[in-house]
């Protein structure tokens, strides 16, 4: 299905520079963080210009090796978490904490640095067009697709000048699923919804599976004035092997739930095992191809005997 445009015809939203239109929308962040102490102050710090403040922000992480202490703001309550790894169970628990107290979540990734604006472009977004329930926005540089991570001052001089408000109502991108680093919804189209704890760990294409199901009950549309730079840090990540084996399973697992049709199912199986295979013999720097592929093989291998267990990825 090809993506198409829109314009929608509801007024504006409103945001802190426009109070005369009523209360801005109370918006919670989640940031599940694991291994990356120095990430979350850097995001946090950003979180504190934003020209609409959130909420509340939620970090989830593991234990305190996770986070810097003291880390504190006066801008906005945040809040720490702790509990079990794995992405999608630490966003499970900061969401429990957020789906009585806030209109709109938002979910960045721990590396992910938003433009100023973000989130008053993110309320505007919403309020133009009530029937959209997932809003994902424009990611300048990702450093997870390129060579090399993008360092924080490089991120910082990209998303240095935002795009202003437009004058009339926004255009937006309808799509059939968000990305993961930076994806806001609607607190009342989830209701019961949570991220699927069967997709363990890093929780590959856990992103996919919860905005498509959000999505069966309205819209889901990118916004490019949501501006950021998502980093690609490499640490913190699971090993190669574990990685590989979710690429395999995960997708055949979202094809039984029906979130991923059959033409999807296996370009993304066959893309992974061949990327993995051919780079293992030249691969990255920062990427474990080789143990990549041999996940691919065992993820294959379980299918072929019948099993479909995202969770084993943890065993492997």
């Amino acid at each position: 299905m090809m993506a198409q445009t829109s314009t929608a015809s509801a007024p504006p939203a409103v945001t802190a520079q426009d109070p005369d239109r009523g209360a801005a929308p109370r918006i919670a962040i989640v940031i599940a963080t694991k291994g990356r102490p120095a990430a979350v102050t850097e995001i946090v710090r950003l979180l504190e210009r934003q020209t609409l403040a959130p909420s509340r922000v939620i970090i989830s992480a593991t234990g305190d090796a996770d986070i810097e202490a003291p880390l504190e703001s006066s801008v906005f309550p945040l809040e720490l978490i702790y509990g079990s790894a794995s992405s999608t169970k630490q966003r499970n628990r900061a969401l429990e904490r957020v789906c009585r107290q806030a209109d709109i979540v938002v979910f960045f990734d721990d590396d992910f640095a938003p433009a100023i604006t973000w989130l008053e472009h993110c309320a505007f977004a919403f309020a133009a067009d009530a029937h959209v329930v997932g809003v994902g926005g424009l990611v300048l540089r990702n450093g997870a697709t390129e060579a090399a991570e993008v360092s924080w001052n490089e991120a910082k001089r990209l998303i240095s000048d935002p795009p202003p408000l437009p004058p009339g109502p926004p255009t937006f991108l309808s799509c059939l699923s968000l990305y993961g680093c930076n994806m806001a919804f609607r607190i009342a189209a989830i209701g019961d919804l949570r991220f699927d704890e069967r997709l363990v760990l890093y929780g590959w294409m856990e992103d996919k599976d919860f905005s498509r199901i959000a999505g069966r009950s309205g819209r889901l549309v990118r916004y490019n004035g949501m501006v950021g730079v998502h980093l690609g840090m490499r640490s913190g990540k699971v090993s190669g092997k574990k990685y590989g084996y979710s690429q395999v399973v995960n997708a055949w697992y979202l094809y039984r739930k029906k979130v991923l049709s059959r033409n999807e199912v296996w370009p993304n199986i066959f893309k992974a095992i061949l990327a993995n295979g051919i780079k293992s013999f030249r691969p990255e720097k920062y990427i474990d191809r080789y143990g990549r592929f041999v996940g691919n093989l065992v993820g294959v291998g379980e299918l072929i005997r019948g099993h479909c267990r995202p969770e084993r990825a943890e065993e492997l």
